[in-house]
């Protein structure tokens, strides 16, 4: 046996472990797991990946269970969808202050969190490892990365802790850096 199938064999229960503790929050709100990954990937994304395409994309679903998860989210109170000032094709769909709490009390789960505390210092190490694992698995199934803007190719720091987008063109305050981007390029 290879030392890859016990790897394998541990991220599928961490995985699973995981989903099912999603999900037992999520019947605390009437939601499914997608419902909370909709919540969570808008609690986490900045302004140009806020959209109904970009969470199909993130979370790898159809456009049907997107449009069906918005719906049902906005017909609970945890989200808007505001139409873009200057196109009115787009909409973006903005949490509100409920579905912000829920989206930070569901994902992650307390468990996941209480265990990657145990890890300690070892945790960076992890990170790190689980990084290039995902890279390899986007690079290798063409997905998009999804990344952090302020590790984007295209993120330029300026002063008072703002940053220019070279792809958008646009100048960003620092929040924004930490925010995850649709867009988002390594190299």
């Amino acid at each position: 046996m290879s030392h890859i199938d016990p790897l394998s064999d541990i991220l599928e229960r961490i995985t699973t472990l995981y989903r099912n503790e999603v999900r037992l929050v999520g019947v605390e709100h009437g939601l499914h797991p997608v419902h909370l990954e909709v919540l969570y990937y808008l609690s986490r994304c900045n302004k140009f990946s806020d959209t109904p395409a970009a969470v199909t994309e993130f979370l790898g679903v159809t456009k049907g269970t997107t449009s069906q998860s918005i719906t049902l989210l906005a017909s609970k109170g945890f989200l808007t969808k505001e139409k873009d000032p200057v196109d009115r094709r787009v909409t973006h769909l903005v949490l509100t202050e409920k579905g912000e709490e829920v989206a930070k009390s569901a994902i992650p789960p307390t468990v996941l969190k209480n265990g990657l505390e145990q890890l300690g210092e070892g945790q960076h190490a992890l990170k790190e490892q689980l990084e290039t694992l995902l890279r390899s698995m986007q690079k290798a199934t063409n997905s998009a990365s999804f990344g952090l803007c302020k590790t984007c190719k295209f993120h330029q720091p300026i002063a008072d802790g703002q940053f220019f987008c070279e792809l958008t063109k646009e100048t960003l305050d620092a929040a924004g850096g930490e925010l995850i981007c649709r867009e988002h390029t390594l190299d």
